[in-house]
């Protein structure tokens, strides 16, 4: 018998629809919008760019976004601002790359970075999840609705532990998230749905505190990143930053102003001169100017660093830049003119900032959920890609590469492993990020054991190590012993990330290190080669050389031995490789003698037919 759906015809279609938001999670300001027929975006104190900051006052009471900015007067408030980008760093990563700015941090538990206001501790991912908090109330108080759900955007470039850190801070503010999603991602979203391109394309996603690139080709629904790039302290706070240089080294007045007012004061020059060719301002009776000329040589060292991201980026992805049909222009950053007249004349094509480049992350992001959570049937498929290599230790300090960079994301990948000693009950599992061959020069995001390995000889156990990265980008790590099943896993989830020296350079370094970088693994896999060598047959000699080997002959063996041993304390590979071929060469009467003598044992006392 055949069942009828029956629907209660007072219920509205709308009534039944999930309420879900995209959450763009920036820097200096945050936006949170809804998508159905069409864009909400929930504005706060007639705005919907929302100011990224947290104030506490004396008594403990905590305002955020404009409000925050409002309160950020009073002498006795504590002002958080651009908090995003120590989001995942360690307190000694904060002291290394000067990031305190004017935060007010103190190195807490675990050399992690917190803020002490009135004797409570309050971390990095505790001041996001209330700015979190303050926009889910935001939404559900327009919309008279608990939220079911959101999409929160993060830097591209963003690792695993950066990653971890935005959902923990969405866990505590209350928010279910349905996926992290790339900001240079959801900006293609926005654009692919509103203009319907297809073809080739670069987002250059220039934002308060971090840069992303990504190259990505768009057809018939499917987005597909080729290639991502950037760099996670790399923003108009830089900018803001060099023009407070800039206003110290010419006016000798502002020596004793604080820190939060020449920012002030750099913001407002950037954004009055962005489209013109003089400003100027009053600060307490003095007038301070500044030419777009001025302004130019401020500024280009920022500029030509992402210039360098983008044309790295744009290699990385196989194509050449006349295979690109539209640069897209993301973040408030990117209103500085000269960006977009720079980008039209290296790559020749159109530079799209049709859609409001502070708004069009927000936007993507809410395309997003709506799709993921039913409400929109488009027939959109995402191909995010993996920002660097991730792989794990291999005896001798090597590093093997299980997923390599610019791997499309969700994945899932398996290599088999196994011991170097005989009987060997364990293995630790280091796990490596970064593109380097050697694991001095890569990231350790984390580490676990697999136990209860059963006793075999030297390569006899087989180990399957599955890498599982899922739609967010988190990543899982898990290590089977195949002829038992025991098993071991870990999900990453350190409390802090890479340094900007780790993020922007690792793979500068490794294109340029590379032809050393092989030498080396040639090296260290030359001398793990010569110890496996060394090791198996010194414990055959050792259980039988006497027996089968007359006194010349164990000599003849021993010699080669030696000559292996000295080679292996050199830089020389091909020695190693030399000595390793000779002492195979001296010992395979040896090794075929031991052959013989265990079939003779085997055979001793039985009849064909035991045998058969």
């Amino acid at each position: 018998m055949s069942l009828l759906q029956i629907s209660d015809p007072s219920i509205k279609n709308d009534d039944l629809k999930k309420f879900v938001v995209g959450i763009d999670l920036g820097t200096t300001n945050s936006l949170i919008a809804s998508y159905d027929s069409g864009l909400i975006i929930y504005e706060d104190n007639n705005s919907s760019l929302i100011p990224s900051v947290v104030t506490i006052n004396s008594k403990g009471n905590i305002s955020i976004g404009a409000d925050a900015i409002k309160n950020s007067d009073d002498d006795k408030s504590i002002c958080l601002e651009s908090i995003k980008r120590i989001m995942g760093l360690s307190y000694t990563d904060i002291e290394e790359l000067s990031l305190k700015g004017d935060l007010p941090l103190i190195k807490s538990d675990n050399n992690l970075p917190s803020v002490i206001v009135n004797n409570e501790k309050y971390s990095a991912i505790d001041i996001s999840s209330k700015i979190l908090l303050y926009l889910k109330k935001l939404a559900e108080d327009n919309e008279n609705k608990p939220l079911d759900g959101a999409v929160i955007t993060v830097p591209a470039y963003f690792n695993d532990i950066q990653r971890q850190a935005t959902k923990n801070a969405a866990k505590l503010a209350g928010i279910n998230v349905l996926r992290l999603l790339n900001e240079p991602t959801a900006a293609a979203l926005a654009y692919g749905l509103e203009s319907n391109e297809t073809g080739s394309f670069i987002i250059y996603d220039f934002g308060g505190g971090t840069f992303d690139v990504s190259v990505l080709t768009l057809e018939k629904g499917i987005f597909k990143v080729l290639s991502t790039d950037g760099n996670t302290h790399l923003g108009g706070d830089d900018i803001d930053y060099e023009i407070s240089n800039w206003l110290l080294n010419n006016h000798s007045f502002l020596k004793g102003y604080k820190t939060a007012d020449l920012k002030k004061y750099s913001r407002i020059l950037k954004e009055s001169i962005i489209d013109k060719e003089f400003t100027s301002m009053d600060i307490d009776g003095n007038t301070i100017s500044l030419s777009q000329n001025n302004f130019s040589k401020i500024i280009d060292p920022i500029l030509d660093k992402t210039f360098d991201i983008v044309a790295n980026a744009l290699d990385a992805s196989g194509l050449s830049k006349h295979d690109i049909k539209n640069i897209i222009l993301v973040g408030g950053s990117t209103r500085i003119h000269c960006i977009k007249y720079i980008l039209e004349k290296k790559y020749s094509c159109d530079v799209l900032n049709d859609i409001d480049p502070d708004k069009v992350v927000a936007h993507g992001a809410a395309i997003q959920a709506s799709v993921l959570s039913g409400n929109n049937k488009e027939n959109i498929l995402l191909l995010d890609v993996l920002p660097l290599s991730l792989g794990v230790e291999t005896y001798g300090g090597l590093s093997e590469k299980v997923i390599l960079r610019n791997t499309p994301i969700p994945i899932k990948l398996r290599k088999t492993f196994t011991t170097f000693k005989d009987g060997q009950s364990k293995i630790l599992i280091n796990i490596i990020q970064g593109e380097r061959e050697l694991v001095n020069d890569c990231n350790s995001l984390g580490e676990f054991i697999l136990k209860d390995i059963p006793s075999m000889v030297a390569g006899g156990p087989r180990i399957d190590v599955d890498f599982q990265i899922d739609a967010d980008g988190i990543l899982s790590v898990s290590a089977t012993e195949t002829t038992t099943g025991n098993s071991s896993m870990i999900e990453v989830k350190p409390s802090y990330g890479l340094s900007e020296s780790d993020i922007s350079s690792m793979i500068e370094e490794s294109n340029q290190s590379a032809e050393a970088d092989m030498q080396l693994r040639r090296l260290n896999e030359s001398i793990v080669e010569g110890k496996r060598v060394i090791y198996a047959l010194e414990q055959a000699l050792n259980s039988d050389g006497k027996e089968l080997l007359s006194t010349d002959e164990y000599n003849i063996i021993t010699r080669e031995l030696i000559a292996l041993k000295s080679s292996i304390n050199g830089d020389d590979s091909e020695l190693i490789e030399d000595k390793i071929v000779c002492v195979e060469k001296a010992s395979e009467f040896y090794v075929e003698r031991r052959m013989n003598s265990s079939i003779k044992s085997l055979i001793a006392g039985k009849g064909i037919d035991d045998i058969l």
